[in-house]
């Protein structure tokens, strides 16, 4: 299976921009065990590319639809995390970003380290 075939596979998965269980196990019966193997993880790419994953503090700190208007075309997933104190972590494929009190205190903190060291 060359790269061309897998990624028509993997966007005849897709029904409205959603995983379609149906089109996904009809596609899988008709796959070998080493050409499952490869489209799962081209699936498991194209979601992750599809997908803003957003970590914050409290969910009242946010508003989805603007966040919607920045990535007209990608899912955004939220999810908390009281340990980020104030701030977020933001996810795009394989970029993080982290803006929160804490990170910033740990960089202060390394800094001053490396300075009086």
């Amino acid at each position: 299976m060359n790269r061309q075939t897998l990624k028509q596979l993997v966007l005849a998965s897709y029904t409205d921009s959603e995983l379609d269980a149906r089109k996904i196990n009809k596609i899988s019966d008709l796959l070998s065990k080493k050409e499952l193997k490869l489209y799962i993880r081209a699936l498991k790419n194209s979601e992750k590319q599809n997908t803003i994953l957003l970590e914050v503090p409290s969910r009242n700190l946010i508003d989805e639809g603007s966040l919607q208007d920045l990535f007209p075309d990608k899912r955004i997933s939220v999810s908390v995390d009281p340990e980020l104190l104030v701030g977020m972590r933001f996810q795009d494929n394989d970029d993080i970003f982290e803006f929160s009190l804490k990170n910033t205190l740990d960089k202060i903190t390394e800094h001053i380290k490396e300075q009086y060291d």
